[in-house]
């Protein structure tokens, strides 16, 4: 039975790995048989890799039709981030009083890591940066179940769309305000830690919505 959980684990996150790879798409019906063949296992760890999958919101179920890749609407997306902000604002206080230099020399690798993966062109691998940046300051709280969830949420944002539309301007401002963050956060200024944050996902949303939802 553990092997089996062990093999449906394995076949879930290579499935996300593909998700984040673009390699399967939103909208992309998925059979299992298929993909079986793909990752080289039987159709059982991957049929239950894709009911948690869908279970978790990434997959869409239509009985007789099978499992496709979930595509993002407005609503989700504005509730995602609803939730991404709360979780940041609320829990900066906490994580300044955890700050140590050890932590903070750790978070500033994972916003150098994202400047230094600036090109010329945008590709999703900014994105996971991104997250790691955002999700550095929330590891500072020292709650492994807040990181874990925190950067669930954000997996759902990004795996469900095209990242590659994204102005590559936006990307230099993004480098910008988490320079702003990363500052103020070291020298412990709460109040302005949390304004900065508001304001980065306030951009983020002006920035990513019309790409995502174009005309709505």
């Amino acid at each position: 039975m553990k092997k089996t959980s062990n093999l449906t684990l394995k076949v879930y996150q290579r499935i996300i790995e593909l998700m984040l790879n673009y390699e399967i798409v939103p909208g992309q019906r998925l059979v299992f048989i298929d993909l079986a063949k793909q990752l080289g296992v039987s159709r059982t760890p991957v049929n239950n890799a894709l009911s948690i999958l869908a279970q978790e919101g990434y997959l869409d179920f239509v009985p007789n039709q099978g499992y496709s890749v979930h595509r993002l609407n407005l609503k989700e997306a504005e509730n995602l981030y609803d939730i991404r902000e709360v979780l940041e604002v609320g829990f900066i206080g906490p994580a300044i009083r955890g700050m140590t230099d050890k932590k903070m020399q750790a978070l500033k690798k994972r916003k150098n890591d994202y400047e230094k993966a600036i090109s010329t062109h945008v590709d999703r691998k900014l994105f996971i940066l991104d997250t790691e940046f955002h999700a550095g300051v929330l590891d500072m709280v020292g709650n492994d179940i807040l990181s874990y969830r925190y950067r669930e949420i954000c997996q759902k944002i990004f795996l469900r769309f095209r990242t590659e539309d994204l102005r590559l301007n936006r990307i230099m401002e993004i480098r910008d305000e988490h320079n702003e963050i990363f500052e103020a956060i070291s020298i412990k200024d709460v109040e302005r830690s949390k304004e900065l944050v508001k304001t980065h996902h306030k951009n983020s949303r002006k920035n990513l919505f019309p790409i995502i939802f174009p005309g709505e």
